[in-house]
């Protein structure tokens, strides 16, 4: 949260640090270079007594007295401007993250923005790592040499398990099973009942929304 000054600390400070205001009003001084832009803008904010008055931004001071200084090392005002400018790129996004409300609209956006992008990578619009082509390609090249059967099935609708068929199926076969198609809203899937000669269940984490199409390998 950024933290404010009152006009008088902020004056009474920069004295402390040796400013010399000469003769002329520091308040006018203040409020010429909040005119011109050196200087960010006052709010009106209530102090410690209840009373409301002109506050700073608490990082005013600094910029204040790296103003003056440029000012007796023989500085023009467009020179002034130039290296404030830099100074308040690198202020601004300061503030925004250190606001409390900015912080929040930033993790907002990002949520927002992850989301938005699974949604594109879920439809096929925006491909995140592989695709299931390439997928299933380096799922092949992982099986062993022998494959004793393969073959492709559906996941019904409103269903979450499917019994596979066949005979060439034992105990200690390798099953591998790759979805071709969405399985929306199950997240997982795997293979369980393992009976030799018979077959084997593929299972769903939750009843599927669509028919959904799976190839499936068996491997000793």
């Amino acid at each position: 949260m950024t933290e404010f000054i009152s006009v008088e600390k902020l004056i009474d400070e920069a004295k402390n640090k040796g400013l010399n205001f000469g003769k002329g009003d520091p308040y006018n001084r203040l409020r010429y270079y909040t005119k011109i832009g050196w200087l960010p803008n006052m709010k009106r904010k209530m102090d410690n007594e209840g009373n409301v008055k002109g506050h700073y931004p608490a990082w005013a001071l600094d910029r204040l007295l790296q103003i003056e200084e440029l000012k007796e090392h023989g500085a023009q005002n467009d020179e002034i401007s130039k290296k404030l400018q830099v100074k308040n790129k690198f202020q601004t996004v300061f503030s925004v993250f250190t606001e409390k409300e900015s912080r929040n609209q930033i993790i907002m956006y990002a949520i927002l923005s992850l989301l938005f992008v699974i949604v594109l990578n879920e439809f096929g619009i925006l491909k995140i790592g592989k695709t299931k082509d390439e997928f299933t390609s380096s799922l092949l090249l992982q099986l062993p040499n022998q494959i004793l059967d393969s073959g492709t099935a559906f996941m019904p609708k409103n269903q979450k398990a499917v019994f596979i068929k066949t005979p060439l199926v034992k105990s200690n076969s390798r099953i591998y099973v790759s979805f071709n198609n969405e399985y929306a809203p199950a997240t997982r899937y795997w293979t369980s009942d393992v009976r030799e000669y018979e077959g084997f269940l593929v299972e769903t984490d939750s009843p599927l929304f669509e028919n959904s199409e799976f190839s499936w390998w068996v491997t000793n």
